[in-house]
């Protein structure tokens, strides 16, 4: 299968401009990719193109959990939860490196609704749900709570459970489901943006789309385009005109990142709103640090700009608080992300809180033929997209079925024969076995091939930022053979700098090396990095976002 190298990007162009497709899949997160990668393998010719950057919108900003959907059970939405939960297997199975088991511990503080759904929920969670390589819940002891949440005193919990779902980086799983979509045969490109439509007969025939990079216009021709556009598919809809697409309602969710030691962890802890609103959180161990999330709340503002308010931070932490016997504090905050739930509208009054409106999928089709898939979720993406396809198949009177059930994502060989041959590549340079780890964890097959940049250059073994587990050949890596374009590309998607690290990676010698990698002048890449400590600091909100960078060239 092809690989994406230095010169893709520019290539996948030419093609955009000069081929027509069977389809062409406008938006380049989550869905969009399944939906490229579904229609690719099943032999069609597609195009897929982003206004961002890959998973630049919702699909980084997720919890980035893999789960079967345990709260949708408090709702009586069986049956998507068990979708998500075939879904949950299904990616485990596909992307064994990306897609990880994860235990939650389930604390009753008293006896009634909580101890109720616990008893029943996760019996029911278990039915629906475990059997397919995650172990069922259990009853969990003092010790377990202990060892577990180290802050939680036993006795002031009624009842405790653990139980298993899976978390993933939510950005790499992105890539690599459209790099898997590539190997396909799919023209992919970035940073593009749909400017209009044009129409043939009454139906659309081609996208009218700007290059963002270098400013240049140009039309992508193709039988059927699917709006795969997320929070942002209204926008892309009314380009149509008369289109039927269901209003939508974001909803926000932010997550905060706190020092673990301040917060220690061994497992996804679940932590009840104080607020009485029925909702609950969690804190998930992540590296050096601890995640809390998440909001979900509605939101009214700009669709680029979601941000973290005082009430979000508020919220979040007298749970954290009261749950965990914690004393939490804003300035214990080192680094925030709020992301938009592209939700139905309908699914619900006006009046219905984001929380209880469905993550069911919609799909509809303008009268011009623009296929539209909003709603749904992170882990029910691959399902989402196949009925996608299936639609524009038939519309195409193409009889072929989806084939992604058993194409694996970014990992085509046995995973502890992988991680063997990567600590061995690792030893030879000194690098960490757990930064080896990292790299199979994050690249899959090509883990190794990070590697050997190291070895031509040992200062690319060097970590990005301390404790954190990215290493200077991942910065060169998204450039060369990842299409990482600007900064924030690589900071905010192709590593995690810019969530996990208080200066957003600004810092790191990651800076330098882009700009190396991308020929900038010291004028261009000084605007780069403005470019994601104000983008960084706006999404941090009341938390405080990256001080001044002295950036240096490698």
């Amino acid at each position: 299968m092809p690989e994406i190298g230095p010169t893709t990007r520019d290539e996948n162009l030419e093609r955009l401009a000069r081929d027509s497709f069977d389809v062409c899949v406008i938006g380049g997160g989550i869905t969009g990719a399944g939906v490229a990668l579904d229609a690719a393998s099943r032999g069609l010719s597609v195009a897929l193109v982003e206004r961002g950057d890959f998973a630049s919108g919702t699909s980084s900003k997720s919890s980035k959990m893999i789960h079967g959907g345990l709260r949708y059970l408090a709702n009586y939405e069986f049956g998507l939860t068990y979708e998500a939960s075939r879904e949950r297997d299904l990616l485990r199975r596909l992307a064994p490196h990306l897609v990880r088991p994860l235990r939650f511990l389930f604390p009753a503080y008293k006896k009634g609704a909580a101890t109720r759904f616990a008893t029943i929920g996760l019996t029911m969670y278990d039915a629906v749900a475990a059997g397919r390589g995650f172990e069922r819940h259990h009853r969990a002891r003092a010790r377990d709570i202990v060892r577990l949440a180290p802050t939680l005193d036993p006795a002031r919990v009624v009842a405790a459970w653990t139980y298993y779902d899976a978390s993933t980086d939510d950005a790499r799983l992105v890539f690599e489901v459209l790099r898997t979509a590539h190997g396909f045969g799919a023209t992919i490109a970035n940073h593009i943006t749909v400017e209009g439509f044009e129409r043939s007969g009454g139906r659309i025939a081609a996208a009218q789309v700007l290059d963002a990079v270098a400013g240049r216009p140009f039309v992508v021709r193709a039988r059927s385009f699917v709006n795969a556009a997320g929070v942002w598919a209204g926008e892309v809809g009314s380009l149509d005109g008369e289109n039927p697409l269901p209003p939508l309602r974001p909803a926000k969710g932010i997550h905060l990142v706190v020092p673990s030691e301040r917060i220690p962890v061994n497992a996804g802890i679940v932590i009840p709103s104080v607020a009485r609103d029925g909702r609950s959180m969690f804190a998930v161990p992540w590296g050096p640090n601890t995640v809390l999330g998440t909001t979900d709340t509605e939101y009214s503002g700009s669709l680029d700009a979601p941000s973290v308010d005082s009430r979000d931070v508020t919220y979040m932490l007298d749970a954290v608080n009261w749950s965990l016997g914690v004393n939490l504090g804003a300035g214990d905050v080192v680094s925030a992300w709020a992301g938009l739930r592209p939700l139905l509208a309908g699914e619900g009054g006006p009046d219905t809180p984001t929380a209880d409106l469905s993550r069911k999928a919609h799909l509809s089709v303008s009268p011009a033929g623009l296929v539209n898939i909003t709603g749904g979720k992170l882990t029910t993406y691959r399902r989402m997209a196949a009925d996608a396809v299936d639609l524009v198949c038939s519309r195409l009177g193409v009889t072929a079925s989806s084939r992604t059930r058993r194409i694996p994502i970014g990992l085509t060989r046995p995973l502890d024969g992988l991680l063997a041959e990567t600590r061995a590549l690792a030893e030879r340079i000194g690098i960490d076995p757990a930064v080896a780890a990292h790299l199979v964890a994050a690249h899959g097959d090509r883990g190794p091939a990070v590697i050997e940049l190291a070895l031509e250059d040992r200062s690319l073994a060097e970590p990005l930022a301390p404790g954190l587990p990215w290493i200077g050949a991942e910065a060169v890596w998204a450039v060369r053979r990842e299409m990482a374009i600007g900064l924030p590309d690589v900071l905010e998607r192709r590593t995690r700098l810019s969530l996990a690290d208080p200066n957003a990676g600004l810092e790191s010698a990651a800076p330098g090396l882009v700009a190396r990698g991308r020929g900038w002048t010291e004028e261009e890449l000084a605007a780069q990095v403005a470019r994601v400590g104000a983008v960084v600091s706006a999404e941090r909100g009341v938390v405080p976002g990256p001080g001044p960078a002295r950036v240096t060239r490698p």
